[in-house]
């Protein structure tokens, strides 16, 4: 009976599976398996370690509630006893290494917090305060904004109850760190996330230590700190650095200039930023491990160079390791220089492997020295594998390498090229597309910007950034003490000028053409499991993971625009009609206003026309068939309740009504911050989603 069913209609295509698609995965998976071994083999599992350690940060970062210490503790004693238990079995020993790494990741944010967080302000605060100023995070020449700490109020009532607090001051009082201020101050709870899956200040801050936002008021008194503190010392360089330049170059190419030095962004015009986005080239105006690696590198090929060129120096001396030596002293100054920056101590850090390995004697660029940069950087700062910055740089230095790898044993083989020049426009190409699609899903998950002329962009510009402007940049510094930095700074201005011209230039050939979908935070986990595949495969296999990354994105990482937007922290709220989102209350040009045109790629209208509103309230009737009412007085619950699929209310809502309709009340957006909500046309139900999951976690404020 089975044979014939088999032979015919539908059989035969069981039949056709059973023969070929079957073997074929079962080879697939034998051949995965040796993969597997041969990677295993060669060590690469300690690649993996970073990975799984980001895999349990996210699982920590997705929990509702905090785990308890005592909780905490046994899975620790769980997992050594494992270890233990285990210790003469090798394969169970490499699963309890990875297993390990990640209940690391799990548990590192909970220790960062304990030693590093704060309370959160969960009121406004004013009065007259003492504060101690730890760093200067922005400085436009008109407004500073700044991290304080020991924060003394006047009078014990106005205490914020905070370990640090930013707080903008609006002039340039030529602040510094170190600094001790008295002045009257307004402090304001962190504001929390206004779209689900977006940048989490909330988060970020209280890791930070940062409990409190707040603004300075009036008159500053400023009692500088010794001038031969280190903080002092740096910022006067910085500051000396930003007078020189400026003193060259105009104000919109002098800001860009600082950026690059100094990693000031403050002055950079916001035209010139989303210029240079559009044509794929926004990495060139953060400080990063390109820059960090152009100037340490031309320092290093100068000195190797420079010695070399003496027989008698280069026979007696180990020339290779004295000029890794200098660019690692020149990559720590650099550093110094530019202000202690999150994404530039990950790049130093990086360097800083890459030169001890050379003088250790070590092969430089492996994946092993991604991994260690990695885990340090993890160590240190936690939050930074949440940040856009740190994910775009470790995929991209993950996929060069893995690149750089694949390709070594066939260059080895090839005699050296003829046709250098062309190989170097070719090697500049084939890197940006590389760390082009590597970077591609978390470009268009933060910033919703693919840039698909970025590799025509960074062909015309990276030669100039590369040869002329970051080596002009270094030479100038340099050349401060003898008065001779004008000229090269002026040479690295034209280099600046050039590379906007650039990406004019492909921003006008692109028309704007920019797709970016909107992805759902799965799509992150998919992008970091693919470069986990490629970091720890070491043959063509490794190209598979991120090869299915697309079909997985597709089919579940991707997202629409909500029907509904509530603010939280606004009176935001804007409705989708006939196609468009429009304001039923609210104003646009507001901060949560921008973030959803941004968020969601639409343009937010300014008033819907299709609204009925009266003095207690707003009725509007939505072409897709559902209908909202906008509350503003309690006297309207009792008939708009029976009326609306959804209710939206700064007020507390009866419960009654929320029996018959969905709600967004007072108490939701309190608790749960701005809300989304999705209109299911088959259903005839919201589909609802909130900024905040978490309510409970320490960074968020308690309004209970």
């Amino acid at each position: 009976m089975i044979d014939g069913a088999i032979t015919g209609g539908n059989g035969q295509k069981a039949g056709w599976v059973f023969r070929r698609i079957i073997p074929l995965g079962l080879a697939g998976l034998v051949r995965l398996q040796g993969e597997i071994a041969f990677a295993t083999a060669e060590r690469r599992l300690f690649a993996i370690l970073p990975f799984a350690m980001i895999g349990g940060m996210i699982v920590y970062r997705l929990m509702s509630s905090e785990p308890s210490p005592s909780a905490l503790g046994a899975g620790l004693a769980v997992l050594l006893v494992l270890t233990f238990v285990n210790r003469s079995h090798y394969a169970a020993v490499r699963v309890l290494l990875v297993l390990g790494a990640g209940y690391a990741g799990f548990i590192a944010l909970p220790i960062h917090g304990a030693l590093f967080g704060t309370p959160m302000l969960d009121a406004p605060r004013y009065g007259f305060y003492e504060v101690q100023v730890d760093a200067v995070v922005y400085d436009n020449g008109e407004a500073q904004r700044l991290v304080i700490s020991d924060i003394k109020p006047e009078d014990s009532r106005d205490d914020p109850g905070v370990r640090r607090a930013r707080v903008t001051v609006s002039r340039d009082s030529g602040i510094a760190p170190g600094d001790t201020l008295s002045a009257r101050m307004r402090f304001y709870p962190v504001p929390s996330p206004i779209v689900p899956g977006g940048y989490d200040s909330q988060f970020v801050s209280f890791f930070e230590g940062i409990g409190a936002y707040g603004t300075v008021l009036g008159d500053v008194a400023v009692a500088p700190a010794e001038a031969d503190s280190f903080a002092r010392l740096s910022s006067a360089i910085r500051s000396e650095i930003a007078q020189r330049v400026l003193a060259t170059l105009d104000d919109r190419i002098g800001g860009i200039a600082l950026a690059l030095i100094t990693g000031d962004q403050s002055r950079i015009r916001e035209e010139d930023r989303d210029l240079m986005a559009s044509a794929g080239l926004a990495h060139v105006l953060a400080i990063s491990g390109l820059h960090l690696t152009i100037v340490a590198g031309t320092m290093f090929a100068l000195l190797r160079l420079g010695l070399a060129a003496f027989y008698g120096v280069a026979q007696r001396i180990p020339v290779k390791r004295i000029a890794a030596g200098g660019a690692l002293v020149t990559a720590c100054a650099y550093l110094v220089i530019s202000g202690l920056g999150v994404s530039a101590i990950r790049a130093t850090v990086m360097l800083s492997l890459i030169f001890a390995a050379i003088l250790a004697g070590r092969q430089a660029l492996t994946m092993r020295n991604v991994a260690i940069a990695a885990l340090i950087i993890i160590a240190i700062v936690p939050t930074s594998v949440f940040r856009a910055s740190f994910q775009l740089s470790f995929a991209a230095v993950v996929a060069l390498i893995s690149v750089y790898e694949l390709a070594r044993t066939r260059r080895e083989k090839q005699p050296e090229p003829r046709q250098r020049i062309l190989t170097f426009l070719i090697d500049i190409g084939m890197t940006s597309v590389i760390a082009g699609l590597a970077t591609l899903l978390f470009s268009a998950y933060h910033f919703q910007q693919t840039a698909p002329f970025g590799i025509l962009g960074n062909l015309m510009a990276m030669p100039i950034v590369t040869f002329v402007m970051m080596p002009s940049a270094l030479f100038a510094t340099l050349a401060i003490p003898i008065g001779l930095d004008g000229p090269l700074y002026q040479l690295m201005g034209w280099t600046i000028e050039a590379v906007i011209w650039c990406a004019a230039f492909v921003h006008a050939l692109s028309g704007g053409f920019d797709p970016s979908p909107i992805l759902s935070p799965i799509a992150l986990v998919f992008g970091l499991l693919a470069l986990a595949w490629l970091a720890f495969f070491q043959t063509p296999l490794r190209l598979w993971g991120p090869a299915l990354v697309v079909p997985m994105v597709v089919l579940f990482g991707l997202e629409r625009a909500p029907d509904i937007l509530v603010a939280d922290a606004s009176q935001a709220l804007a409705v989708r009609d006939n196609g468009e989102l429009a304001l039923v209350a609210g104003r646009t040009n507001t901060f949560a206003t921008n973030v959803w045109s941004e968020r969601y790629m639409e343009h937010i209208g300014s008033g819907h026309e299709t609204a009925r509103c009266d003095a207690i309230g707003c009725i509007l009737s939505s072409d897709l068939g559902f209908t909202l009412a906008y509350i503003k007085n309690v006297a309207a619950f009792s008939e708009d309740c029976t009326l609306a699929s959804v209710v939206v209310a700064r007020l507390t809502a009866p419960l009654a009504c929320k029996d018959v309709a969905t709600v967004v009340d007072q108490g939701a957006l309190e608790r749960h911050g701005s809300h989304m909500l999705y209109w299911d046309t088959q259903t005839r139900r919201f589909v609802v989603k909130s900024a905040i999951t978490d309510p409970d976690r320490p960074w968020r404020i308690d309004y209970q």
